[in-house]
This record gives structure tokens, sequence and C-alpha cells, in this order.
């Protein structure tokens, strides 16, 4: 789609864009303070593609392309902001049960449905203590699902150490819990 996309295939465009962009959106909303914040670096990140998609060499799939833009866009727009700003996952509530329900904790039974809240609320007070690094990686790899290869070359770093973050987030995250008495 991306090559026919290069070629001034908008139709092409279209589709890449229906097929990404709730998952970049989801990815945006973990790194912009704002829902407006996360739809303009989506506006962005799709533009972005469409004028680069010429550069684009196939060294990786279209959807770690994708965030890997979506992730530059989101930091430039985080370097025009104000620094006090400060993430915000409160309007993520279906992210924070996936990523509470993959934490193992309420885990969705018909008896935890009365937690549910209690439990993203848990969720975004963890998340949100956690550095931005950390909260990126878990997002990538637990909520969005991307691959280990994926998610290296989205924060450009080695699989090696994409692994080890990765391991230490989840750590990070566990204890956060247990001292929240999740």
């Amino acid at each position: 789609m991306i090559s026919q996309t290069a070629a001034g295939d908008r139709g092409a465009f279209h589709s890449l864009v229906l097929r990404h962009q709730s998952a970049i959106y989801r990815h945006l909303r973990t790194l912009t303070p704002t829902v407006q914040d996360a739809e303009d670096a989506l506006q962005e990140t799709f533009l972005a593609a469409f004028r680069h998609a010429a550069t684009y060499r196939g060294e990786s799939s279209a959807r770690t392309w994708l965030f890997t833009i979506a992730r530059n866009s989101a930091f430039r727009l985080a370097r025009k902001k104000l620094p006090s700003q400060t993430d915000s996952l409160t309007e993520n509530d279906g992210l924070l049960d996936e990523l509470a329900r993959k934490a193992g904790f309420g885990a969705g039974d018909p008896e935890e449905l009365a937690i549910r809240a209690q439990c993203r609320e848990r969720m975004n007070r963890a998340l949100s203590s956690l550095s931005a690094e950390d909260r990126e990686i878990l997002i990538l790899r637990d909520l969005e699902g991307l691959s280990g290869e994926e998610t290296s070359a989205v924060l450009s770093i080695g699989l090696a150490a994409m692994k080890s973050r990765l391991h230490r987030a989840r750590l990070r995250l566990a204890a956060v819990l247990r001292e929240q008495g999740a």
C-alpha cells in the first residue's frame, strides 16, 4: 500500500489510514496529554506518511513505520507544549482494562465487574507514576501487540535492549500495583 501511495494512489493511502489509524491513535493517547494533542499528532502522522511514502525503504512493516512516525509526531508536539503538562490516560478506560487484565487484575469475571472502575483508576495512577518510556513500551508490546522486532524498531533500540526495558517496565508496573494494594 505504501508503494501505491508513493505513486499517488489516494485509494491505497485511504486503505492504509483505515487499517492503522485506530492502533496509532491509541498509542498516541498514551504519549500525549490530551485528546486534542493525540488527534493533532494522528493527523501529522498520516500527513507525514503521505508526504514521505516515497522514502519508505521496506526495511520494516508499514505498521512499524507508521508507529515510528507517530512517536516522532507526538514528541515534536510535546516539545512545543509547556513542560508542566502531564500524561493522562483517564479517557482510555478500554486500554486500562486491557492492561489490568494482562497484569492479572480485574480479569473480567462477572463478580469483578463492580470493581472495574476502581481497577482502572489504580491502573491509571500506576501508569502515571511510571516514566513515559515505561508506559510507551508497555502499550506497544502488551496492548498494541507489536512484536519484539517491531517494538525495538519503533523505539530505535536493539531487540535485547527492548526485552530488558520491557521486563523492567513490567516489574515496575507490578511493584506500583502492589504498593497500591491492587
